[in-house]
């Protein structure tokens, strides 16, 4: 049986067991919640998290808490019994717990890292902090030594000789230790706290504190440190810094503590009592006065006799030894004061240089040593802690013996690389070089960096060898070595400024010496100094050595190994575990202040790591904003408990902050990512180059926060003006990209007794100047129609979001504890942030990732809002794209299988029956379609909920549903319409039709008999002899008059009509066989050169039209795709005809002519010769002949009697066939019956088969999924079939060429693309669907012939089986061909039907035709994907780019990733007639102008294009990754020449680096871009 933990009673009692020993982290202790008690714990299991969360915020008041927290008015004074009051006191105080013990049993909750939080805090709050933490583990003297716990706290103060900086805990420093012995009757800590200073604060606990009078448990041999640092001024207690040490508790049972006390303080303060002391207490005086260093005796009054004998022999003894003080001080007729001014006298003497040197200063890491010595734990000692700690010592070792310079050496190599970025974007220094040659250099300019980056590591791999392996380490010592770099780097750092600090002093003061003496005249020397002074100036500024620094490097190592594609495993670990740092509590440095550039690609990796590690969890980015040094990170040490740096922020850094459970319901957030940045207008920064670095650092801060906290220090007009215009003008760019967070200014430094009017005066004072200072940035953004006041860029409420914060320090510094009032204020800004928080929008971590990416590239740019890319909103837009195509998709499928139900269901009609039946079945099936309408748009409403980004599209997505579902409908409606026109139309044929073949079944039926009865025949005979009876059977007269009509002479008479002049070449075109083409015809049969009129072209092969060159080949190949859509438009102009159920007559053929004739007139893209257009016109109706005559065919196959029987010659001969063979006549209606139901699944198999691949092309293939990769797909194969005629036809006409290659794709996928099964899609698809309608068949047999032993009369067998199969096949009403009506065993019949189908589908299966079968569905699956593939029609003003969008009109919003060079559409350099390599994405950052007609042949600047026209503005071209434009760029140097002769201009000058894409880069770029 597992035996019970043991916890010790406070732990109980505060409610510590799950946290104990320490198992409470700082993640844990650091979430954000909204229950911060403020007015004291309310129970005992408040108390530690009161105390927590109290220093947490800095507020020094939440070490004490009140006691009497439980009591009420009828809870005191219930006695006027005194000793009832004294046992009811006790009792009270034995149940209450006192703060220092709930301090102590705190720490012993806290893990190291904890620990460390809360004594910075403790520390920054002026409070006393634990340096022995007495434990309940015996084996460690009951004492823990927390040394790495407050290894990281660092102090300034300033002394006469000078300032002074470094990690405490390494300083040495003369050590005061106060002790008591017995129980005196004066507070101890309170005189130390008087000694040490004069400000009214408790510095360690006291009697005078809340609890401070409740007997202590655990907390006895608590040894508590603080120091004394002057600020270098005449008020000062001691002119030097002093540590001190008080020992909780009776010294005399502590002898541990007192002995290591004894040997390291140069001077020791017993607090004795006058009358009571105790054997014990004795021998301790004895060791306090034997030990070196000097001894301060405090009585509580006048000496009793016991002291005096005790004290006046060793008051002989050590008096008389040199420089050593050993006095007593008797309080009798003394306040605290008179004795804290003794005290502080003795001391000062004390640390006179004589007295001092008989105890060397120590530090408190020295003092490891005695602590180890007497076997006491220390913290540090942990073998994990031990190794970590080695490891940080040896890389520093390493570090200065490999470098050298005031930055790490990859990021020295960054701050070129961001410059370099930057230019790209910006091109201030292009001057004349070609944009993309300009583009290529920069290029080449970053990989030169690179490479020298990669050079330093691989020659110095050892500079961080041992910081990067670090990453490998289990986690705990991965955790103290961070720590313990970070200490070191901060106490290296400070022994290297204070070097250079003081050589800079130096120089400063032999220069202005220099100045005074030579009366302020300059000369060279003395510039040159100044130079240097400059020059040391901004080393001082900029050396750090920081944990942050070498993260940093890290990440650039990453950049760099990313850029040339060698990530190996271990540089991939690099963003995880920078990933789990931030998870950890520390800053990700988003921004580097030296390079002023974000390091997107290792940004990105980390939060996808991070991402990873929590899932795609929701953020709340908080950010601040604030002019240097006014106290913003402060502000968030404050109120979050952050480790951000202070007085140093240098770039922008990010730190995680976890939400409570309890808190994350309503808001839907996970963390909050608080954004923490340098301050703006910083005076070493003045100049017009950083005043527009304060700018994009304020808009990528604010851009990325849901709400930005604006900071604002003092009073000061000025200074509120500086911060108030860069806040406003980063507000109105965000406005106008759609980014809208909320933002709270935060007015700190104010009078804490201001009244409420003052805070009115102020707020409406803040306010006024927010809107001044919006007109003025709204006139400088050229918006100024669309702001007037701060409340038209984003909503603001004065009184909620203006709030004030105290003064933060009580006193002056170092000594100065924060100001209460301050944690208040920062408290009520932390629940108003809170508020703000629950009624946002948290981002996933995906999208705060996008947003830094999309802020920091529209920066880089100089227009902002023209090149915000908002790849957040961009995503949305194409997952909505995507949900709504792949549902549509869904209903237009699910829409075709109810149009074909619905036809196999009206056929089954006659005339009489289709009006009021055929209205009932069209109702079923649109009501079956509304359930599909209602299930998409179910589901395009559950996405709109779930994706909130999406709603702001909501209602132009839904008018293109109501649209879609409306066309279905419509649709559905026309189609039932038709069938219904065509059953009424044919119904006397059809009557006539089934005479007729009644009659000619019976003849059949005859002649079988007769044969039958003369003997055996073979099949070829009965062949022979079927057909010779079929020619006089068919030879009848139809009792209609069908029109025939010979199309072509027709066609041709109509043509002399209106080109009677050409009638000789006409004849000659008709009578060459050649143009009376196939359906395949190409545009080059249609158009010729000598077709077109090139009168207007100047020269002999090229118009050079307003900067386009367009060649007499361009002008074909125009003029080709022109024509070829005219033919395809007379195609579906007959398409109608034949769906009308019309036959070809005069009319028709007028009406094509005249359709020709029109659209050629309606051409302005080229013009015609006269001849030219006879001939076009001529060419086409030849062409299309063909479909001519398939409609007249198609109408005399359903209205000629002749033709229809011919169509049933197969069938009969089968019957015939069966009639003179079998005898039996159930075999006979067997037969019948399988025929009948061969024909319906052969008739019903194309329609399952056409579902069946649009499903899978659009499910199962990327190149189908959308536009864009269909697209990309088409390029790729138009690049590997390596024949620039292709391209010819693409770049002339892009949708007309989608349009052939989807039917190319369909085709190719179908037949040649290979599955499991080693067969073609298509194949697969058949077999499958034709195993599907043989199972129908079969079900429905054997649903029909149960009870199988029982007998059914044919008539009644075939309307049960039809009803059993019902609208599944095309089954004819009646069983035709079989006029007998016998009765049938069903058990035979069904054997024999199951047996034919069998039969039957292996013939089907063997005779499987996939060209055949395509023919037949190729049309119906081209049209369903042309609906989504060709999408929007617009192409680029510049390069003739297809947009990418699925659907728009021609003034929407337009955009694409294809944009290529402009010479690809013929565009040239006028000067020297070269095609030009610019692309768009390039030209529209440079300084370029174009011309076309839409600029009316004159010059107009790319930068802004958007002002040409309405048309123009649509179109948004931003900058994009270089990869998305390698196809192109591989495309004009491969097709350089062949392009500059097909438009007759010279050929481009191709930069350099473009020469390097292999056809590989490309089509891999193609495949990642696009996701193929």
């Amino acid at each position: 049986m597992a035996a019970v933990p043991q916890f010790p009673r406070i732990i109980e009692q505060l409610g510590l067991k799950d946290v104990y020993p320490k198992k409470l982290t700082r993640e844990k202790a650091l979430e954000v919640s909204d229950d911060i008690a403020t007015d004291g714990p309310k129970n005992a299991g408040d108390i530690p998290w009161f105390i927590l969360r109290n220093l947490l915020l800095c507020n020094y008041e939440g070490r004490c808490f009140d006691v009497s927290q439980g009591l009420s008015f009828e809870k005191l004074g219930l006695s006027f019994s005194f000793d009832e009051c004294h046992e009811a006191s006790y009792d009270d105080d034995r149940n209450q717990i006192s703060p220092s013990d709930a301090l102590v049993a705190l720490f012993w909750c806290c893990d190291d890292f904890l620990r460390q939080v809360l004594i910075e805090k403790m520390s920054i709050c002026q409070l006393a902090i634990p340096l022995f933490l007495p434990c309940i583990d015996t084996n460690s003297h009951g004492i823990e030594v927390l040394i790495w716990a407050m290894s990281s706290l660092r102090k300034q103060w300033k002394t006469s000789s000078g300032s002074c900086d470094g990690l405490i805990s390494m300083c040495r420093l003369p050590i005061m230790s106060v002790i008591r012995l017995g129980r005196p009757k004066i507070s101890k800590s309170k005189i130390l706290n008087h000694i040490i200073s004069d400000l009214k604060h408790n510095i360690f606990f006291n009697t005078e504190c809340d609890g401070g009078t409740l007997e202590r448990s655990f907390s006895d041999g608590l040894l508590e440190i603080t120091w004394y640092l002057p600020n270098g001024k005449n008020q000062d207690v001691f002119p030097e810094a002093l540590t001190f040490l008080n020992l909780r508790g009776n010294a005399s049972h502590l002898s541990g503590q007192t002995d290591f006390l004894s040997k390291i303080s140069l001077a020791t303060i017993a607090f004795v009592s006058s009358n009571e002391i105790k054997e014990e207490d004795i021998i301790l005086l004895e060791k306090l006065y034997k030990q070196n260093g000097h001894f301060i005796l405090v009585a509580d009054g006048k000496p009793g006799e016991k002291l005096k004998e005790a004290v006046s022999p060793l008051q002989q003894q050590y008096l008389t030894i040199t420089n050593k003080e050993v006095r007593f001080i008797g309080s009798q007729n003394k306040n605290d004061f008179q004795i804290c001014r003794e005290i502080r006298v003795l001391l000062n003497g004390i640390c006179k240089e004589e007295r001092h040197n008989i105890v060397p200063n120590t530090s408190i890491e020295m003092c490891i040593d005695v602590a180890k010595r007497m076997c006491f734990v220390i913290d540090e000692n942990k073998q994990e802690c031990v190794d970590a700690k080695d490891r940080a010592n040896k890389m520093f070792n390493n570090l200065k013996t490999f470098w050298k310079g005031k930055r790490l050496p990859l990021q020295e190599i960054s701050i070129k690389i961001g410059a370099m970025e930057k230019e790209k974007y910006q091109r201030r220094r292009e001057g004349d070089m070609k944009s993309e040659e300009y583009s290529d250099k920069l290029q080449s300019d970053i990989m030169s960096l690179r490479e020298g980056q990669k050079k330093i590591w691989d020659e110095y791999p050892e500079l961080l060898d041992q910081f990067s392996s670090s990453y490998k380490l289990p986690v705990p010592e991965r955790k103290y070595f961070f720590n313990y770099v970070k200490t070191i780097g901060v106490r290296e750092s400070i022994n290297e400024l204070q070097k250079k600090r003081k050589e800079y002093n130096e120089k400063w003061t032999s220069l202005c010496e220099d100045l005074r003496d030579r009366s302020n005249r300059e000369s060279q020397d003395l510039k040159l100094r100044r130079n240097e002074l400059d020059n040391l100036e901004s080393k001082i500024n900029h050396f750090s050595l920081s944990l942050d620094n070498f993260t940093t490097e890290i990440g650039q190592m990453y950049e760099m190994r990313s850029y040339f594609r060698i990530l190996d495993d271990s540089t991939q670990q690099f963003p995880v575990v920078a990933a789990e740092l931030l998870l950890n509590g520390y800053p990700l440095q988003l921004m580097n202040s030296d390079a002023s550039d974000v390091p997107l690609t290792w940004v990105e990796a980390v939060l996808t790591s991070l991402k990873e590690i929590i899932g795609d969890k929701r953020m709340f980015v908080l950010s601040v904003v604030g002019i240097q040094s006014s106290g913003k990170s402060t502000m968030l040490n404050a109120m979050f408990g952050l480790q951000c740096a202070g007085s140093c922020t240098k770039g922008v850094f990010a730190q995680l902050v976890p939400v409570k459970k309890s808190l994350q319901e309503k808001p839907k957030c996970d963390y909050i990512l608080v954004v923490d940045s340098e301050g703006l207008r910083a005076p070493e920064l003045t100049n017009i180059e950083h005043s527009n670095r304060d700018n994009k650092l304020a808009t990528l801060v604010i851009g990325l926060a849901d709400a930005a906290i604006i900071n604002i220090m003092g009073e000061n007009t000025t200074e509120i003006q500086d911060i108030l215009q860069i806040v406003v003008y980063a507000f109105i760019k965000m406005t106008q990209v759609n980014i809208k967070p909320s933002c709270i200014f935060v007015h700190q430094n104010i009078i804490e007794f201001a009244a409420p009017e003052m805070f009115t005066t102020q707020k409406r004072k803040i306010k006024r100047m927010l809107d001044e200072i919006t007109k003025c940035a709204a006139e400088e953004q050229n918006v100024k129609g669309r702001f007037q006041t701060f409340n038209d860029v984003i909503q603001f409420q004065e009184d909620k979001h203006t709030m004030f914060i105290s003064s933060l320090l009580q006193g002056d510094p170092p000594m100065a504890p924060p100001n209460p009032s301050y944690s208040e204020c920062i408290l009520k800004v932390r629940k108003q942030i809170i508020t703000i928080m629950q009624n946002s929008q948290a981002k996933p971590i995906e999208d705060v990732k996008c947003r830094i990416s999309d802020l920091w590239k529209a920066i880089r740019c100089e227009d902002f809002v023209f090149s915000f890319r908002n790849t957040i909103d961009i995503r949305a837009f194409n997952a909505l794209e995507s949900k709504l195509l792949e549902n549509s998709r869904k209903l237009r499928v699910s829409a075709m299988i109810y149009m074909n139900q619905l036809k196999v269901e009206c056929k089954k009609l006659a005339a009489n029956e289709i009006e009021e039946t055929g209205q009932i079945i069209l109702n079923d099936q649109l009501a079956n379609l509304q359930k599909e309408v209602e299930t998409f748009k179910k589901c395009m409403n559950e996405y709109f909920l779930k994706e909130k980004k999406a709603c702001q599209w909501k209602g132009r997505t839904k008018i293109k549903m109501t649209k879609l579902c409306e066309d279905i409908r419509k649709e559905m409606t026309d189609e039932f319409v038709l069938l219904r026109t065509t059953i009424i139309r044919r119904n006397e044929i059809v009557s006539i039709i089934k005479h007729y073949e009644k009659d000619i079944v019976q003849k059949a039926k005859d002649l079988a008999t007769h044969i039958f009865s003369d003997g055996k025949f073979s099949n070829t005979d009965l062949k022979r002899k079927f057909d010779d009876e079929w020619k006089r059977w068919v030879d009848v007269k139809s009792p209609f008059k069908l029109e025939d009509i010979d199309i072509v002479f027709s066609l041709k008479q109509i043509i002399q009509s209106s080109y009677l002049r050409f009638e000789k070449e006409l004849n000659h075109m008709i009578s060459s066989e050649s143009h009376i083409s196939s359906r395949s015809v190409t545009c080059q049969i249609l158009v010729t050169e000598d077709d077109l009129n090139f009168d207007s072209w100047k020269g002999e092969t090229t118009k050079y039209n307003s900067g386009r060159a367009v060649s007499k080949s361009a002008c074909i190949d125009k003029a080709k795709s022109l024509i070829e859509r005219l033919r395809s438009k007379v195609l579906q102009e007959i398409s109608n005809f034949s769906h009308d159920g019309k036959n070809y007559t005069y009319d028709i053929g007028n009406s094509v002519v005249d359709f020709i004739t029109m659209q050629l007139s309606e051409l302005d893209e080229v013009t015609f010769k006269d001849r030219g257009r006879f001939r076009v016109t001529t060419r086409i109706l030849l062409s299309v002949v063909p479909e001519l005559k398939r409609l007249k065919e198609k109408y005399f196959q359903e209205n000629d009697l002749r033709s229809y029987i011919e169509t049933q010659k197969d069938r009969l001969w089968q019957m015939f066939r069966d009639e003179c063979t079998t005898a039996e006549i159930s075999t006979k209606a067997a037969s019948t019956i399988s025929r009948a139901l061969e024909i319906a699944i052969t008739s019903s198999l194309p329609n399952q088969c056409e579902t069946a691949v649009i499903n899978y092309l659009r499910n199962n293939t990327q190149s189908f999924a959308n536009k864009m990769s269909f697209h990309a797909q088409m390029l790729i194969d138009l690049a590997e079939r390596r024949d620039f005629n292709c391209y010819r036809k693409y770049l002339s006409k892009p949708h007309q060429y989608m349009r052939t290659y989807i039917e190319e794709r369909i085709q190719h996928l179908c037949l040649h693309e290979i599955r499991e099964e080693n067969i073609p899609i298509l194949q697969e698809i058949y077999c499958e669907k034709l195993d599907y309608l043989f199972a129908e068949a079969e079900r429905a047999i054997s649903a029909t012939c149960t009870p199988s032993k029982k007998k059914c009369k044919i008539s009644k067998l075939w309307p049960k089986l039809l009803s059993n199969i019902g609208n599944n096949l095309d089954v004819e009403k009646e069983l035709r061909y079989f006029n007998e009506d016998c009765s049938l065993k069903l058990e035979d019949l069904k054997r024999m039907l199951l047996t034919g189908l069998r039969k039957s589908k292996e013939e089907l299966t063997k005779a499987y035709n996939g060209h055949n079968i395509l023919l037949v569905i190729l049309s119906e699956c081209q049209q369903f994907f042309e609906k989504d593939l060709l999408g929007c029609r617009e192409l680029c003003p510049f390069c003739k780019a297809p947009c990418d969008l699925q659907a728009g009109d021609r003034y929407d919003d337009h955009r694409t990733e294809y944009h290529r060079p402009q010479g690809v559409f013929g565009y040239y350099l006028e000067d020297t007639k070269q095609l030009v390599t610019s692309v768009c994405t390039s030209s529209i950052m440079s300084d370029d102008t174009f011309r076309n007609e839409d600029t009316l042949g004159k010059h107009h600047p790319f930068k802004k294009y958007q002002t040409v026209n309405k048309f123009y503005n649509a179109w948004k071209i931003q900058p994009v990754e270089i990869e998305s434009q390698l196809y192109w760029k591989w495309f004009m140097v491969n097709y350089n020449k062949i392009l500059a002769d097909y438009y007759g201009v010279k050929k481009a000058d191709i930069p350099n680096e473009w020469k390097k894409i292999s056809w590989e880069s490309a089509k891999e770029a193609m495949i990642k871009t696009y996701n193929l």
